[in-house]
């Protein structure tokens, strides 16, 4: 829950903030976040072979990382939305960048921690389906909190700011809002699981756990030796950077094209951004029972096409002129039922996404002799990370290429920027949703490994 907070609190709001409504050139905000993203993905690798390794922690392997990620979010995540007024575009340039790694580099020691962990609390397949669905219900549910408290108590329209994204003012307290909220979720989480991960780990501890490989190899190349062993490592990251090349560009340019694109209003803003939300809550008690029937390859890949088809089709078809006119009440109800049609497909590939994921960890596992699941998932967040990083540059750079005026009314904003605007994100969506459907089918898993773990 904490992860999934902090992403969408940064993947909806940081850019259009500082774009639209702090000044900041679109260039140095996607330069900025840039290196936030690669700073991150190169800690991720080093904090998921820590946490494998970890020996005499005083809380243990797992969540003496998590408990020391919670300040530094904190911190980081309450400032991220509170730079002073009158500073230069060099000054918030430093100011995004400092903040900004403090916050995503501090709650990786929790997510990638946290994430292997799920792979450790069972290795039977129905209860990993089970916790694959709890750990998404839990994040669709937190994330569901944020456009609903967002614009319910802090973006809320007023005659000045009839688009209330625009008003600098609520920004710091909203931070606030997730600084504080995301603390409380890590410390209840870690609280909460600490007791049956410590039995865990102490039960495996005598044959599981062995020392740090001393031949100073560096973390790509421990990446490419980890790729060499269990191929199914490299495609994964694969898989993740794209999934959240999507979700990541659909989320970081969703308030970009409400505000000028279609054109919503302050009641379906918010509706916008929880409508996804909401079919995926729907669709987690399916997911389950779908991935068994078909299995979890042809559920994810059943799932992508449909929710990349979905997101295409909801700038494709006003762009052609066959949806409902911008402004009105009509076009906010057909992006609302784009997007509830596009959680549902999200949530029936991310479940067997997640039990893949454990499964990869189990084969490096049975492949290397040692515990894998936490090299395993930041592997994954690799991509994860990459993926977010990547959109954020090029929305960033687009923005600035094509000089899209900041801090200037809906109404004067000239329409060939906006149409620009909504070609670049339609064509990253469907090139990414083309190079997904085929790499989701080389996933190859070799179950006949499972028993040698477990055993």
């Amino acid at each position: 829950m904490p992860e999934l907070l902090k992403s969408f609190a940064w993947d909806t709001f940081v850019l259009f903030f500082y774009a639209q409504v702090v000044g900041l050139h679109g260039g140095l905000i996607g330069m900025a976040i840039a290196i936030i993203i690669a700073f991150d993905t190169i800690v991720d690798p080093w904090i998921g072979a820590l946490s494998d390794r970890l020996q005499s922690a005083r809380f243990g392997r797992r969540h003496s990382l998590m408990f020391a990620a919670i300040l530094p979010y904190m911190v980081g995540i309450a400032l991220v939305f509170s730079p002073p007024q009158g500073m230069s575009q060099m000054m918030i340039l430093s100011w995004l960048l400092g903040f900004g790694l403090l916050a995503r580099c501090g709650i990786s020691f929790w997510t990638v921690p946290s994430y292997a962990m799920g792979g450790e609390l069972s290795r039977d397949a129905d209860e990993r389906r089970l916790i694959a669905v709890l750990r998404n219900v839990g994040n669709q549910l937190v994330i569901l909190v944020v456009p609903i408290v967002a614009f319910g108590l802090f973006f809320v329209q007023s005659g000045a700011f009839p688009k209330p994204q625009l008003d600098p003012a609520p920004y710091p307290l909203f931070g606030l809002f997730v600084s504080f909220l995301g603390g409380a979720l890590m410390l209840v989480g870690g609280i909460g699981t600490y007791r049956r991960a410590r039995i865990i780990e102490r039960t495996n501890a005598p044959e599981m756990v062995v020392a740090a490989d001393n031949r100073g190899a560096s973390l790509f190349g421990a990446f490419l030796h980890a790729i060499r062993i269990t191929p199914n490592i490299g495609r994964l990251l694969l898989v993740a950077f794209l999934v959240l090349f999507t979700s990541s560009l659909v989320n970081q340019m969703s308030l970009h094209l409400a505000t000028y694109f279609w054109e919503l209003d302050a009641t379906w803003t918010p509706r916008l951004l929880i409508a996804g939300i909401l079919g995926s809550l729907l669709a987690m008690a399916l997911a389950p029972a779908f991935t068994r029937a078909i299995g979890s390859r042809r559920a994810m890949m059943a799932g992508l096409c449909g929710y990349f088809l979905v997101q295409a089709c909801a700038i494709i078809l006003p762009l052609a002129g066959l949806s409902p006119a911008a402004g009105t009440a009509a076009i906010g109800a057909f992006i609302f039922c784009c997007r509830f049609a596009g959680g549902i497909c999200y949530a029936l590939y991310v479940v067997p996404f997640n039990i893949v994921t454990y499964d990869i960890g189990d084969e490096h596992e049975a492949n290397t002799g040692r515990p894998a699941q936490g090299i395993v998932a930041s592997f994954m967040f690799i991509g994860l990370q990459v993926g977010g990083g990547v959109v954020a540059l090029l929305a960033g750079s687009f923005l600035g290429l094509i000089d899209f005026p900041t801090q200037l009314p809906v109404d004067q904003m000239p329409g060939d920027k906006v149409a620009a605007l909504a070609w670049f994100v339609l064509s990253l969506i469907v090139v990414a949703g083309g190079a997904m459907a085929w790499l989701v089918g080389t996933f190859r898993i070799d179950h006949g490994k499972r028993p040698a773990i477990v055993g």
